[in-house]
C-alpha cells in the first residue's frame, strides 16, 4: 500500500487537526501505525472527536484523491518522504502533507526570501516589489510569496520576469486559481517553480486559510521581506511566524502620512533591518552567496554581481573536497557523496553504497554524531549544510 493513502486518510479527515497529528507521532512511530492501530485512549493531547474519527480506516476518500492528483498532474509530498522541505519539519506546526504543482525543488539549498505586503498596496509598493525583488531573483534568490493581489503578486511576477524561479504557497487546492486574475501568474509560475499547499485539491480558498498557510510562507525562507503593511495584516502575521522560527526579518520604510507602511515601518522600529537596495538583503548572506556561485556585494563599492541567465537559481554548492570533510575516512566520504545529491532513504544509501547494513548504520551514526548528517522522519537521511 502506498502509504501517501494513509497521510490522506488521515490530514484530509474532517475533525483531525494538526496538533491531533502531533500527539499521535509521540505515540506512534509512522503514518503505518496510526493506520493500523484501534485503541488511541490515553494519548494526551488528542479531542475525543478526534478519537471517535480515527476509528473510521475508510481510504475512499483518500483514493479519490490520490486518482485525481494524478490526472492533474499533482504531485504529493509527505511528512516522511525524502521530497518534503526539511525547514518546515523544523517549525512549531508544520503542515504534514504538501501538495505541488510544478517542480519539486532541494528546498534546502535554496536561498530563499519571503515576499510579503498589502493587497491594497500604492505605487510605491508595486515600484518598491518589483526593484527588489527582481534584482534579489537576478542574484539567484528564490522567492516565495502567497501569490494574493498586491505586493505578493507583484514580488513573483518581477522573479519570473528576471529569470528565476519562484514559490507560492497558497491558502487553498493547487488545481485552485485564487486570486482568478492571477490565473496567467499561476500557469507561469508552475512552469518556472512551484505552486503549493498544504490543503488537498478542491479546497475552496476560505479566510481561516490565509493566516495559516503564512507559517508555511515563512518556514521554506531563510528571511522574510515586508513590503508596505499596514499595522494590521497577514504579511505582519508571516513576520511574526518568522521570528518565533528564528527567521531574518526585512522591511521597506515607508511615508509616516500612510497608513500601508505604518506596519513595516513599526517592524523596523522593533529590530528589522531597513532595506532600500537588493544588496542589503544580499550582504546578510555572504556565505550562501559564495556557495551559489555569485560574487559577494563589495563592502565598499556595494556593487551586486549580476547572475548570468544559465545561472538563476543556483542551488548552494557543496562538494566532497569541502574543508569539513577533510578528516573523514573514504567509507564516510562515500555516504557524503551520496547526500550531496539528495535526502536518501536507508535502504537507498544500502542499495547505491554496497555496505552490509552493520557497517552502514555504524557510518551513519558516526556521521550524525559529528553534524555531517541528519536522520529525518521515514528513516532517509539528509546532509547537514
Amino acid at each position: 500500500m502506498d502509504n501517501r493513502m494513509y497521510w490522506m486518510w488521515l490530514t484530509a479527515m474532517s475533525g483531525i487537526t494538526n496538533g491531533d497529528i502531533t500527539a499521535l507521532f509521540e505515540r506512534f512511530d509512522s503514518i503505518d501505525d496510526i493506520y493500523s492501530a484501534k485503541d488511541f485512549g490515553g494519548i494526551s493531547g488528542i479531542k475525543p472527536l478526534a478519537r471517535l474519527k480515527l476509528k473510521d480506516k475508510s481510504l475512499k476518500k483518500a483514493e479519490a484523491m490520490l486518482k485525481y492528483s494524478k490526472e492533474k498532474d499533482i504531485k504529493i509530498l509527505t511528512y516522511d518522504s525524502p521530497e518534503f522541505p526539511d525547514s518546515l519539519r523544523c517549525i512549531s506546526d508544520p503542515p504534514y502533507v504538501l501538495y505541488l504543482r510544478g517542480e519539486v525543488m532541494q528546498w534546502d539549498r535554496l536561498l530563499a526570501v519571503s515576499v510579503v505586503g498589502t493587497r491594497n498596496c500604492t505605487d510605491y509598493g508595486i515600484a518598491a516589489a518589483d526593484k527588489l525583488c527582481f534584482a534579489l531573483a537576478e542574484n539567484g534568490v528564490t522567492i516565495v510569496s502567497g501569490m494574493a493581489r498586491g505586493i505578493d503578486t507583484e514580488a513573483s511576477k518581477s522573479a519570473i520576469r528576471a529569470g528565476n524561479k519562484t514559490i507560492a504557497v497558497m491558502g487553498c487546492g493547487v488545481d485552485i486559481v485564487y486570486p482568478p486574475e492571477n490565473a496567467h501568474l499561476m500557469n507561469k509560475i508552475i512552469e518556472n517553480g512551484a505552486v503549493i499547499s498544504e490543503y488537498p485539491p478542491g479546497t475552496p480558498p476560505k479566510p481561516m486559510h490565509f493566516p495559516r498557510r503564512n507559517r508555511i510562507i515563512s518556514g521554506l525562507s531563510r528571511g522574510i521581506l515586508v513590503i508596505e503593511a499596514p499595522e494590521k495584516s497577514g504579511a505582519l502575521i508571516t513576520a511574526r511566524f518568522g521570528l518565533e522560527n528564528g527567521k531574518d526579518i526585512f522591511a521597506v520604510p515607508g511615508s509616516i502620512f500612510k497608513s500601508s507602511c505604518a506596519g513595516t515601518n513599526r517592524l523596523i522600529a522593533h529590530g528589522a533591518k531597513a532595506v532600500s537596495e537588493a544588496r542589503d538583503i544580499l550582504e546578510e548572506y555572504v556565505y550562501d552567496i559564495e556557495r551559489l556561485g555569485i560574487k559577494k556585494p563589495d563592502a565598499v563599492q556595494h556593487k551586486i554581481k549580476k547572475t548570468p541567465k544559465n545561472k538563476v537559481n543556483n542551488v548552494l554548492k557543496i562538494t566532497p573536497d569541502d574543508k569539513k570533510y577533510a578528516n573523514l575516512s573514504e567509507d564516510e566520504r562515500q555516504i557524503i557523496m551520496l547526500l550531496i545529491e539528495s535526502n536518501l532513504h536507508i535502504d537507498d544509501i544500502k542499495r547505491k553504497s554496497g555496505f552490509e547494513i552493520g557497517k552502514l548504520t555504524t557510518i551513519l551514526s558516526m556521521l550524525e554524531f559529528g553534524g555531517f548528517i541528519q536522520k529525518i522522519p521515514g528513516n532517509n537521511y539528509r546532509l547537514n549544510i
